[in-house]
């Protein structure tokens, strides 16, 4: 204590050092203000004494309850955690008893991280572990290291597990890590997350606490997918990320409420000797999301009939060359349309970039498009004329509306070679107002822009297109509003001129509805 004593009162200005003035004070003093300086050297020690009394930020934490010090370290990366040890006596193995571990390999080679993790569960107490993740660029040569990981968290019953491994040489799972056996038996884990693994189960699987499982980068057989859903009885949220080597998803679990694909992953070597067509049968999920890229023929959606939202932001390159470019674009519109169908009786819908290209080219040709129940429609977009049929279609084919979406901070753009196409005679439909809008729009009272003013010199005119026809023909619209991204604060500065420009434009519009009010973000 009397090292902490000197160490404040160093910080707050009781020490002073030999050549201070406050030791010559009598060669320099004036008797007519002897007491002055007296109240003031008073009032100068009552603030010290009152700063030497009052608790530091320090001290104040440390009198925390255990159980709370315990939360606040389990939300820090464990070496973070072990830092604390120097802070006091209290802190010291404070750490070994926090109920979250979570390793990450920096800039370390992988045989040191796993040393510094081998050393750090030497010392850990805990009896029970909430979390547990390990993220690290896995090597073979770990694998017996890493079975003894896995064995320290399942022993202390871990309730969610993570093990974010990856590979430099290949992104198949060829070199990955194999799951030992005794984890496909476990009665605990509520969350696993696994990426870069070989799930082989021998035998049935009994995952029976299991709410959530993300599986990344690894190859995944039918019958592999079969044995998970069985096997997890309480499965509510299953994510498929850069998976392969299944072509058809039957769903048969009746706890399943969420399903996500993202990217479908495949050995470009092996591409043209396999089927690369996706077939997915879910009746009993309630959102589906089908997100990034699928190389592939095709992707269908058979039965989802208990589907409420879905979520279609992927796009699709089959590989063709140029001279095939139009036969592609007509399989790309046959796929589009089947997914739309298979979707059309849900209430929240997203459609993104490609899916809404691949509209356009519909709407040009004139092929009809699936009528949509949807109420709440979100539509991502870079905002430019290409996209206007597209939006179009989309807004001609939902009736029943309420809220619609437009993200103008979409950036995919894969249809460039089957779209150099004339879109002015869309562009013309969209400023005449004419034609097949006349009954569309009367469910519409909310309309949200995300990202006004990026790329504003190359949208402006689709986006004051689009926002002009909406005023003019959403009957019952309540609200617009228009909003930019984090990322545009300083821009919004430099383009000030031009953003007020755009906005006095909007705000002159005429609007069907006696009650819509446009908000704009604060300039």
């Amino acid at each position: 204590m009397e090292e902490e004593e000197s160490y404040g009162s160093t910080i707050y200005g009781e020490r002073r050092s030999p050549t201070s003035r406050d030791n010559y004070d009598y060669e320099y003093s004036n008797p007519n203000n002897s007491e002055e300086e007296d109240e003031e050297e008073a009032n100068d020690n009552h603030r010290t004494k009152r700063r030497k009394h009052a608790p530091t930020l320090e001290d104040r934490i440390t009198t925390l309850p255990h159980s709370i010090l315990l939360n606040i370290l389990s939300f820090l990366p464990t070496k973070d955690a072990i830092l604390t040890t120097v802070l006091s006596k209290r802190w010291a193995y404070l750490w070994t008893s926090v109920p979250s571990l979570s390793f990450t390999q920096s800039y370390k080679t992988a045989t040191a991280f796993a040393s510094e993790v081998d050393d750090t569960l030497l010392l850990h107490r805990a009896p029970k572990l909430a979390n547990f993740s390990v993220q690290f660029e896995y090597r073979s040569r770990l694998k017996r290291r890493l079975d003894l990981w896995v064995r320290f968290a399942t022993t202390a019953k871990v309730d969610k597990l993570s093990l974010h491994l990856s590979s430099h040489y290949s992104p198949l799972d060829a070199n990955g890590y194999r799951l030992p056996q005794y984890l496909y038996a476990n009665e605990f884990v509520s969350e696993l997350d696994l990426s870069f693994c070989k799930i082989k189960p021998i035998g049935l699987l009994h995952w029976t606490s299991l709410k959530r499982l993300c599986i990344r980068k690894s190859a995944l057989c039918e019958d592999v997918i079969r044995k998970v859903l069985m096997g997890s009885p309480r499965l509510e949220y299953l994510e498929l990320n850069d998976c392969y080597e299944f072509n058809r998803l039957d769903i048969v679990s009746e706890s399943l409420r969420k399903l996500v694909i993202d990217s479908y992953l495949v050995d470009m070597l092996e591409s043209e000797e396999r089927k690369l067509e996706l077939e997915i049968v879910a009746p009993k999920i309630e959102c589906l999301e089908i997100l990034g890229g699928f190389y592939m023929k095709r992707c269908q959606i058979k039965n989802a009939s208990a589907l409420v939202e879905a979520k279609l932001d992927f796009d699709m390159w089959k590989g063709y060359d140029s001279d095939e470019e139009e036969g592609a674009c007509e399989e790309f519109q046959d796929i589009m349309r089947d997914i739309l169908e298979s979707v059309h009786h849900v209430k929240k819908l997203t459609v993104g970039n490609w899916c809404l290209m691949v509209v356009s080219i519909m709407s040009m040709k004139h092929l009809p498009s699936p009528l949509s129940k949807c109420q709440c429609l979100t539509m991502k977009t870079r905002m430019e004329e290409e996209n206007l049929p597209g939006v179009a279609r989309l807004l001609q084919s939902s009736p029943y509306v309420e809220t619609l979406n437009i993200d103008i901070t979409s950036s995919h753009y894969f249809l460039d070679i089957c779209c150099r196409r004339s879109y002015s005679d869309e562009v013309k439909h969209w400023k005449s107002g004419e034609t097949y809008f006349k009954s569309l729009l009367v469910c519409l009272k909310t309309v949200k822009f995300f990202g006004f003013g990026e790329r504003l010199f190359c949208t402006k005119e689709a986006f004051i297109l689009v926002v002009q026809f909406l005023l003019k023909n959403a009957k019952v619209l309540e609200k617009m509003v228009i909003t930019t991204s984090r990322d545009m604060q300083n821009e919004k500065r430099i383009m000030l001129p031009e953003f007020l420009q755009v906005t006095q434009q909007l705000l002159s519009f005429p609007r069907s509805s006696p009650h819509a009010v446009v908000l704009f973000p604060y300039l």
